[in-house]
């Protein structure tokens, strides 16, 4: 216990010894602020906290902050459409994989039913993306494909899934029809 004592006493005097040799010591962090790492709010580049908003406006600086780094971050995270394709048929291809090898009677990892019904759900998500499918129209698909079917094995959600892709197929043939019809 002696010696945990020592190291502890050495990794604080090494963290302090900034700010010992600064001359701000005195229990205080070493930061802008004076207490543990606190310091003021941080802006991004071109904003500014403006000292005449009163207590509250510095506040909502910082909430706009994090709100336009979320939807910055959401911008940059935006799938194109040809990433969206080559995804889904990526999807596909596994999932067709699973669905052939339980029919030819191969045995499915023991967890694999959670597993696929969640690829199922992300299909449905990824498919909802890729073409801006509306909430009702994506809960009702949600519904039909991923309603708590906990009694379901392995080999039937792996047929499932691969179901689920020729319906979507049917959908992307009817909606590309019914668009170009419009543009007619």
């Amino acid at each position: 216990m002696h010696k945990s004592l020592i190291c502890a006493a050495a990794i604080a005097a090494i963290a302090c010894g900034p700010a010992l040799a600064q001359g701000r010591g005195g229990g205080h962090g070493g930061g802008p602020g004076g207490g543990m790492g606190a310091g003021p709010p941080i802006s991004p580049p071109g904003h500014s906290v403006r000292g005449d908003q009163g207590a509250s406006g510095p506040a909502r600086d910082i909430a706009a902050q994090r709100g336009q780094f979320g939807r910055d971050f959401a911008a940059d995270r935006r799938m194109t459409a040809e990433e969206h394709r080559a995804l889904a048929q990526e999807r596909r291809a596994l999932a067709l994989q699973y669905a052939q090898a339980a029919r030819a009677g191969r045995a499915l990892p023991r967890h694999a039913d959670r597993d696929i019904r969640n690829a199922l759900k992300d299909d449905i998500d990824l498919w909802r993306a890729e073409f801006r499918v509306g909430r009702s129209e994506w809960q009702a698909m949600r519904d039909q494909w991923i309603a708590d079917r906990e009694d379901l094995t392995p080999e039937q959600w792996a047929q499932r899934r691969a179901d689920w892709f020729a319906v979507r197929d049917a959908w992307i043939a009817r909606n590309k029809a019914h668009a170009q019809a419009r543009n007619d």
